[in-house]
Protein backbone atom coordinates (compact mmCIF):
# COMPACT_ATOMS: atom_id res chain seq x y z
CA UNK A 1 0.00 0.00 0.00
CA UNK A 2 2.78 2.20 0.17
CA UNK A 3 2.32 2.87 3.89
CA UNK A 4 3.37 2.46 6.96
CA UNK A 5 -0.06 1.62 7.96
CA UNK A 6 -1.18 -1.81 8.18
CA UNK A 7 -3.19 -2.79 4.96
CA UNK A 8 -6.67 -3.85 6.81
CA UNK A 9 -6.53 -0.25 8.83
CA UNK A 10 -6.97 1.60 5.35
CA UNK A 11 -10.41 2.74 5.17
CA UNK A 12 -12.64 1.48 2.15
CA UNK A 13 -15.94 3.48 2.39
CA UNK A 14 -15.34 5.01 5.77
CA UNK A 15 -14.17 2.03 7.88
CA UNK A 16 -11.29 0.21 7.71
CA UNK A 17 -10.99 -2.67 5.12
CA UNK A 18 -10.99 -5.76 8.23
CA UNK A 19 -14.58 -4.73 9.39
CA UNK A 20 -16.42 -5.32 6.11
CA UNK A 21 -15.25 -9.09 5.55
CA UNK A 22 -15.93 -9.68 9.57
CA UNK A 23 -19.63 -7.72 8.96
CA UNK A 24 -20.46 -10.06 6.21
CA UNK A 25 -19.30 -13.22 8.31
CA UNK A 26 -21.36 -11.46 11.37
CA UNK A 27 -24.68 -10.94 8.70
CA UNK A 28 -23.89 -14.90 7.39
CA UNK A 29 -24.25 -16.25 10.94
CA UNK A 30 -21.04 -16.12 12.46
CA UNK A 31 -21.11 -15.89 16.40
CA UNK A 32 -17.64 -15.44 16.70
CA UNK A 33 -14.37 -14.50 14.94
CA UNK A 34 -10.76 -14.65 15.28
CA UNK A 35 -8.76 -12.10 13.96
CA UNK A 36 -5.11 -13.27 13.48
CA UNK A 37 -3.05 -10.17 14.08
CA UNK A 38 1.01 -9.22 13.82
CA UNK A 39 1.61 -6.08 12.00
CA UNK A 40 0.89 -3.41 13.52
CA UNK A 41 -0.99 -5.60 15.94
CA UNK A 42 -2.40 -3.35 18.42
CA UNK A 43 -3.90 -1.05 15.93
CA UNK A 44 -5.68 -3.57 14.32
CA UNK A 45 -6.70 -4.96 18.01
CA UNK A 46 -8.25 -1.34 18.59
CA UNK A 47 -9.75 -0.64 15.46
CA UNK A 48 -11.78 -4.12 15.38
CA UNK A 49 -12.32 -4.03 19.02
CA UNK A 50 -13.97 -0.31 18.92
CA UNK A 51 -16.66 -1.76 16.01
CA UNK A 52 -17.48 -5.30 16.00
CA UNK A 53 -20.61 -5.94 14.64
CA UNK A 54 -23.19 -7.38 15.45
CA UNK A 55 -25.38 -7.59 19.06
CA UNK A 56 -23.98 -10.85 20.78
CA UNK A 57 -21.01 -11.31 18.15
CA UNK A 58 -17.96 -11.86 20.10
CA UNK A 59 -14.48 -11.01 18.36
CA UNK A 60 -11.25 -12.85 19.91
CA UNK A 61 -7.27 -11.93 18.45
CA UNK A 62 -4.49 -14.29 17.60
CA UNK A 63 -1.33 -13.09 17.73
CA UNK A 64 0.73 -14.37 14.75
CA UNK A 65 4.72 -13.32 15.74
CA UNK A 66 6.48 -14.53 12.93
CA UNK A 67 4.76 -14.54 8.80
CA UNK A 68 5.16 -17.95 7.93
CA UNK A 69 2.29 -17.97 5.38
CA UNK A 70 -1.67 -18.52 5.45
CA UNK A 71 -1.22 -21.82 6.74
CA UNK A 72 0.69 -20.53 9.76
CA UNK A 73 -2.03 -17.98 10.30
CA UNK A 74 -4.39 -19.98 10.31
CA UNK A 75 -2.21 -22.36 12.77
CA UNK A 76 -1.75 -19.58 15.23
CA UNK A 77 -5.83 -19.50 15.35
CA UNK A 78 -6.41 -22.90 16.59
CA UNK A 79 -6.32 -22.62 19.86
CA UNK A 80 -9.07 -20.16 19.87
CA UNK A 81 -11.33 -22.11 18.17
CA UNK A 82 -13.19 -23.79 21.37
CA UNK A 83 -13.70 -19.82 23.25
CA UNK A 84 -13.12 -21.79 25.91
CA UNK A 85 -15.33 -23.95 26.22
CA UNK A 86 -15.21 -27.21 28.14
CA UNK A 87 -15.59 -29.41 24.64
CA UNK A 88 -13.85 -28.38 21.46
CA UNK A 89 -16.03 -27.04 18.94
CA UNK A 90 -16.79 -29.14 15.94
CA UNK A 91 -18.64 -26.89 13.82
CA UNK A 92 -17.28 -25.27 10.48
CA UNK A 93 -15.20 -22.50 10.57
CA UNK A 94 -14.97 -19.92 7.75
CA UNK A 95 -10.98 -18.69 7.00
CA UNK A 96 -11.22 -15.60 5.53
CA UNK A 97 -8.60 -12.48 4.27
CA UNK A 98 -8.80 -9.07 5.54
CA UNK A 99 -8.92 -7.10 2.55
CA UNK A 100 -11.87 -8.49 0.61
CA UNK A 101 -14.37 -5.30 1.42
CA UNK A 102 -17.16 -6.64 -0.97
CA UNK A 103 -17.35 -10.20 0.34
CA UNK A 104 -21.29 -11.04 0.66
CA UNK A 105 -23.10 -12.73 3.42
CA UNK A 106 -24.98 -14.51 1.04
CA UNK A 107 -21.45 -16.27 -1.00
CA UNK A 108 -20.50 -17.51 3.01
CA UNK A 109 -23.99 -19.18 3.16
CA UNK A 110 -23.59 -20.82 -0.46
CA UNK A 111 -19.80 -21.73 1.16
CA UNK A 112 -21.08 -23.34 4.37
CA UNK A 113 -24.20 -25.21 3.14
CA UNK A 114 -21.48 -26.83 0.09
CA UNK A 115 -19.17 -27.18 3.17
CA UNK A 116 -22.04 -29.56 4.72
CA UNK A 117 -22.82 -31.41 1.67
CA UNK A 118 -18.95 -31.90 0.62
CA UNK A 119 -17.51 -35.53 1.77
CA UNK A 120 -14.11 -33.83 2.52
CA UNK A 121 -15.96 -31.44 5.00
CA UNK A 122 -14.08 -28.17 2.59
CA UNK A 123 -15.62 -25.76 -0.10
CA UNK A 124 -13.93 -22.85 -1.18
CA UNK A 125 -14.37 -20.06 -3.24
CA UNK A 126 -12.77 -19.48 -7.14
CA UNK A 127 -13.34 -16.88 -9.71
CA UNK A 128 -11.85 -16.22 -12.70
CA UNK A 129 -9.81 -12.98 -13.04
CA UNK A 130 -8.86 -10.90 -16.32
CA UNK A 131 -5.57 -11.41 -14.85
CA UNK A 132 -4.51 -14.82 -13.14
CA UNK A 133 -0.86 -13.52 -12.68
CA UNK A 134 0.08 -14.12 -8.90
CA UNK A 135 -3.32 -16.02 -8.19
CA UNK A 136 -3.23 -20.05 -6.97
CA UNK A 137 -4.84 -22.31 -10.02
CA UNK A 138 -7.25 -24.78 -8.76
CA UNK A 139 -5.98 -27.98 -10.15
CA UNK A 140 -9.28 -30.53 -11.04
CA UNK A 141 -8.84 -34.05 -12.60
CA UNK A 142 -10.31 -35.42 -15.24
CA UNK A 143 -13.90 -36.06 -14.20
CA UNK A 144 -13.42 -32.36 -12.82
CA UNK A 145 -13.36 -32.67 -9.43
CA UNK A 146 -11.02 -30.48 -7.12
CA UNK A 147 -7.93 -32.28 -6.51
CA UNK A 148 -5.45 -29.13 -5.05
CA UNK A 149 -4.36 -25.87 -5.37
CA UNK A 150 -0.64 -24.44 -7.06
CA UNK A 151 0.70 -21.44 -6.03
CA UNK A 152 1.54 -19.33 -8.58
CA UNK A 153 4.96 -19.36 -7.97
CA UNK A 154 5.05 -23.14 -7.82
CA UNK A 155 2.86 -23.54 -11.15
CA UNK A 156 4.21 -25.05 -14.56
CA UNK A 157 3.24 -23.35 -17.26
CA UNK A 158 0.44 -25.43 -18.24
CA UNK A 159 -0.95 -24.79 -14.81
CA UNK A 160 -0.45 -21.09 -14.74
CA UNK A 161 -2.66 -21.43 -18.18
CA UNK A 162 -5.73 -22.58 -15.92
CA UNK A 163 -8.00 -19.81 -15.91
CA UNK A 164 -9.85 -20.39 -12.48
CA UNK A 165 -8.46 -19.48 -9.28
CA UNK A 166 -8.09 -19.40 -5.64
CA UNK A 167 -10.15 -16.71 -4.25
CA UNK A 168 -8.79 -17.18 -0.68
CA UNK A 169 -11.87 -18.30 1.46
CA UNK A 170 -12.77 -20.90 2.63
CA UNK A 171 -15.62 -23.52 4.83
CA UNK A 172 -13.89 -26.20 6.44
CA UNK A 173 -14.74 -28.38 9.23
CA UNK A 174 -12.37 -27.64 12.56
CA UNK A 175 -11.74 -31.49 13.40
CA UNK A 176 -9.83 -31.48 9.58
CA UNK A 177 -8.23 -27.99 10.80
CA UNK A 178 -6.86 -29.50 14.13
CA UNK A 179 -5.49 -32.56 12.74
CA UNK A 180 -3.82 -32.00 9.09
CA UNK A 181 -2.71 -28.25 9.39
CA UNK A 182 -0.14 -29.51 11.70
CA UNK A 183 0.80 -31.51 9.28
CA UNK A 184 1.28 -29.33 6.72
CA UNK A 185 4.90 -28.60 5.03
CA UNK A 186 6.89 -25.72 3.70
CA UNK A 187 8.73 -27.18 0.50
CA UNK A 188 7.96 -24.80 -1.88
CA UNK A 189 9.15 -21.85 -3.67
CA UNK A 190 7.96 -19.23 -0.72
CA UNK A 191 9.29 -21.67 2.33
CA UNK A 192 5.76 -20.93 3.93
CA UNK A 193 3.02 -22.85 5.05
CA UNK A 194 0.61 -23.01 2.72
CA UNK A 195 -3.47 -23.03 3.66
CA UNK A 196 -3.88 -24.36 0.12
CA UNK A 197 -2.30 -27.68 0.70
CA UNK A 198 -4.96 -28.46 2.80
CA UNK A 199 -7.15 -28.88 -0.27
CA UNK A 200 -4.89 -31.37 -1.96
CA UNK A 201 -5.02 -33.65 1.79
CA UNK A 202 -9.31 -33.10 1.67
CA UNK A 203 -9.43 -33.93 -1.75
CA UNK A 204 -7.71 -37.63 -1.14
CA UNK A 205 -10.22 -37.92 1.67
CA UNK A 206 -13.85 -36.99 -0.45
CA UNK A 207 -15.31 -34.38 -2.35
CA UNK A 208 -14.03 -30.98 -2.32
CA UNK A 209 -16.76 -28.74 -3.66
CA UNK A 210 -15.61 -25.11 -5.59
CA UNK A 211 -18.48 -22.13 -5.36
CA UNK A 212 -17.15 -20.03 -8.17
CA UNK A 213 -17.91 -16.18 -7.45
CA UNK A 214 -17.69 -12.84 -9.20
CA UNK A 215 -13.81 -11.52 -9.44
CA UNK A 216 -15.16 -8.40 -7.76
CA UNK A 217 -16.56 -9.66 -4.58
CA UNK A 218 -13.29 -11.40 -4.12
CA UNK A 219 -10.81 -8.56 -5.32
CA UNK A 220 -8.11 -7.55 -2.55
CA UNK A 221 -6.31 -4.69 -1.55
CA UNK A 222 -2.73 -4.13 -2.47
CA UNK A 223 -2.39 -0.65 -3.37
CA UNK A 224 -4.07 2.79 -3.40
CA UNK A 225 -4.77 2.66 -7.01
CA UNK A 226 -6.91 -1.09 -6.50
CA UNK A 227 -8.54 0.29 -3.11
CA UNK A 228 -9.96 3.66 -4.77
CA UNK A 229 -11.10 0.97 -7.88
CA UNK A 230 -12.96 -1.20 -5.36
CA UNK A 231 -14.55 2.23 -4.15
CA UNK A 232 -15.83 3.14 -7.80
CA UNK A 233 -16.85 -0.10 -8.11
CA UNK A 234 -19.27 -0.10 -5.06
CA UNK A 235 -20.67 2.71 -5.23
CA UNK A 236 -22.00 1.41 -8.65
CA UNK A 237 -23.05 -2.41 -7.61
Amino acid sequence: MRSDRAKVLHEFRGEALVLHPLRAAAEAGVERSIVVIGHQREAVRAAVSAKAPGRGWVVDFAVQDQQKGTGHAVLCALPGLDGGAEQPFEGAVFVLSGDVPLLRAATLGALAKACAESSAGLALATFRPADAGGYGRILRDADGRVVGIREHEDATEAERAIGECNAGVYCVRAEHLRRELPTLGSQNAAGEIYLTDLVALRAEAGRVIAVEVDALEVAGVNTPEQLAELEAAAENR
